[in-house]
């Protein structure tokens, strides 16, 4: 069995806890909320989210599970879409079962848990989980820097919502107190949500321009530019950057006479 931290080492992490925050989207059922919100008090987050919700989460049934965690109902925050959920985090990491060449690096999740308590250490984090009976769309899994799966068993390998909300917080429960006692990073301010989105519209303008982007794969080619700058932790220096080589190439493209979209902003 894992040990189990020592008392200094917890109260050390409890401010990296604080950072994490879980986002369900759209959930159905009431009492997962509930059960979901139970988890997360049992292991020392209370941050919990929920986008569209399509039950009441502050309802009778979601307290019933609830039990003693009645008070991190009270405080659930409520967003109508998934972006603005995901305002101001510097990590977003996507829980899917689902597997497939568009999907990688598909991390396990108890190999991604240290990763994930290092940059909570650091900054705003959220982690995602879909739809009781669909689990998250294509587009949702692309706002994600990260995604990761759940080892089960081949006869059954699908998790109840508060399940998968257990098992993330339990592993970052693990791993917080080592990455808390760690030296703080020196680096400049991780690049935040809204701000690697404009990067990457900024970027597919650029490289539809260029014609290095086609109709037919812009897409999956997108989402494999996705997954790879993800993995690199761009700080908002870094973001910038990349924003800057997009500006040129499309101010270039402009000379040259190419078409070039204008449906996105530049806050140049």
């Amino acid at each position: 069995m894992p040990e189990t931290p020592d008392p200094a080492a917890r109260n050390d992490a409890c401010a990296a806890a604080s950072t994490v925050r879980f986002v369900l989207v759209e959930p159905r059922v009431g009492g997962n909320v509930g059960a979901a919100a139970r988890a997360l008090k049992n292991l020392g987050f209370e941050r919990l989210v929920v986008v569209a919700p399509r039950c009441d989460p502050r309802g009778d049934d979601a307290r019933r599970m609830a039990k003693d965690a009645s008070d991190v109902l009270d405080r659930v925050t409520e967003f109508a879409d998934l972006d603005s959920a995901l305002e101001g985090a510097r990590a977003v990491i996507g829980t899917s079962g689902r597997r497939g060449k568009q999907r990688r690096p598909h991390w396990r999740l108890d190999r991604l848990a240290p990763e994930m308590a290092r940059m909570a250490c650091s900054g705003e984090i959220a982690v995602v989980f879909g739809r009781e009976t669909r689990g998250l769309t294509v587009e949702e899994l692309d706002r994600c820097t990260h995604l990761v799966h759940f080892p089960a068993a081949d006869a059954y390998p699908s998790f109840n919502l508060a399940q998968s909300v257990l098992l993330v917080a339990y592993e970052l429960f693990l791993a917080l107190p080592e990455a808390a006692s760690g030296e703080p990073s020196a680096l400049d301010p991780p690049a935040d949500h809204a701000t690697r989105e404009a990067m990457y519209a900024h970027l597919r303008a650029a490289l539809e321009a260029i014609g290095f982007l086609h109709p037919d794969t812009v897409e999956p080619m997108m989402r494999r530019i996705r997954r790879m700058l993800g993995r690199v932790e761009l700080t908002m220096g870094e973001a910038r950057i990349v924003r800057g080589i997009a500006r040129q190439t499309l101010w270039l493209s402009r000379r040259a006479g190419l078409e070039v979209r204008l449906d996105f902003e530049d806050d140049a």
